[in-house]
């Protein structure tokens, strides 16, 4: 407990400046799941501003972001929609979108021009990593008393388990793979997690099965991709046979456990073999609690079919795209074309971030996004020798594939804080 409380010896040693970072970190990631605390949000966003301004000099800022350019380029990104506003038509929407994503703006000045120290990144994923297990704890608890009160299974998955804190289970998802590698990460480097090994090693069981339920396909794929990889790494790399045997060994017990006792977790794969589509079609949307058949709308289906869309209206706006303010309008229109009833019903989006910039922004802003968000951070993570950091940038850069990861609130502000959080943490 000394150690979140940083009373222990090495935390007492940390500037104060270090000290009110740590703090202001852990209730900016308990906000997240406080439901509609935008008030809240916004005076976190200002103390890191507030703070960053008393951690070093400007001189030093501008140094930082000359060996940090994708944090220069994120910064570039969000101006590019500041500029969009000049040639959207609906001002209020393109407003509305700036708010939504400052944390982009915000939080790469704030964090991305200080340089944070190794001893302190280790307790700030610490922090991240018990406060999102508490998160699933109070999830699992919540859900687990609806389904005793009303026998129904399927508030134990999916949205229906992130729904009491208002957030879409995919996003969490992400959230639960960055703290699982940051656990992970902080075990094999001991140190600061030494004392609280018991702790972390109940965090990961927890996180684990809440994850599976959460069903996020994606998720899912590349985390335990992810730790196959990392065991075989141990067996071959390090010789550490028997660690490398029981990792995977575990993962394989603990699938087979999950898949028989949660077999509706099993059925977001299944919908994956259904991958034909009629865009006028009114069948309804697959559900995890639903009888899947090839008539439905599915993951995999509607993807497929919104991508199209997507780039229908993109490559009719190639050069400067349509506007942060009518991206919303103008894909509601090829909708339209299509009689694509259930995609404007539902208020879809292209699903995918790179389409997104591409629609959006034209060919320059989908270069830009390219470059700020996927190819530099991945050259940095690459170069940093960092496993965790590597693993970061690789899951958003999946993950915005099949996801508009900066349309909303929470996804702007994992991006936000991760990106600068792991430039500023990199050894020079």
């Amino acid at each position: 407990m000394k150690t979140l409380l940083l009373l222990d010896a090495e935390g007492q040693q940390l500037k104060w400046q270090e000290k009110v970072f740590y703090w202001l970190v852990v209730v900016f990631f308990i906000s997240l799941f406080v439901p509609r605390a935008p008030v809240a949000s916004n005076i976190i966003l200002g103390a890191f501003v507030t703070l960053s301004f008393v951690y070093n000099s400007i001189r030093e800022k501008f140094q930082l972001l000359k060996q940090r350019p994708f944090i220069f380029l994120i910064i570039a990104y969000y101006l590019l929609h500041v500029i969009s506003i000049t040639w959207s038509i609906d001002k209020q929407e393109a407003t509305t979108q700036l708010a939504i994503r400052l944390p982009l703006l915000i939080l790469p000045l704030a964090i991305g021009t200080v340089f944070i120290k190794q001893a302190l990144a280790d307790r700030v994923l610490l922090a991240i990593g018990l406060i999102t297990t508490g998160v699933a704890v109070i999830s699992l608890g919540l859900s687990f008393s609806q389904y005793i009160k009303t026998g129904n299974s399927g508030f134990m998955y999916n949205d229906s388990l992130t729904v009491h804190f208002r957030q879409q289970s995919i996003y969490v998802a992400m959230l639960l793979n960055l703290s699982i590698a940051g656990i992970v990460y902080l075990l094999q480097r001991k140190g600061v997690a030494q004392t609280l090994q018991g702790l972390l090693y109940l965090s990961l069981v927890i996180l684990f099965v809440y994850h599976f339920l959460l069903a996020s396909r994606s998720a899912m794929l590349l985390l335990y991709g992810s730790l196959l990889i990392f065991a075989f790494y141990h067996v071959i790399k390090k010789r550490k046979y028997l660690e490398g045997a029981t990792l995977v060994l575990g993962l394989v017990i603990g699938a087979f456990m999950l898949f028989k006792f949660f077999p509706k977790t099993v059925q977001r794969f299944k919908e994956l073999a259904y991958t034909n589509f009629n865009f006028e079609s009114k069948a309804a949307e697959s559900h995890y609690d639903m009888q899947l058949d090839s008539a439905q709308w599915n993951g995999a289906n509607t993807r497929l079919a919104l991508w199209q869309c997507g780039w229908e209206l993109a490559k009719n706006n190639m050069f400067k795209g349509v506007g942060i303010g009518d991206r919303v309008a103008e894909m509601n229109k090829v909708y339209g074309k299509k009689n694509f009833t259930m995609a404007i019903q539902t208020k879809k989006n292209v699903h995918n971030s790179y389409l997104d910039a591409l629609l959006t922004f034209g060919t320059g802003g989908a270069i830009l996004f390219l470059f700020a968000f996927a190819l530099l951070p991945l050259f940095y993570a690459v170069r940093s020798g960092n496993g965790y950091y590597f693993f970061v940038v690789t899951v958003f850069i999946v993950s915005m594939l099949f996801e508009v990861y900066i349309g909303r609130s929470f996804g702007c502000m994992l991006v936000g804080f991760f990106y600068p959080f792991i430039a500023a943490t990199k050894k020079n």
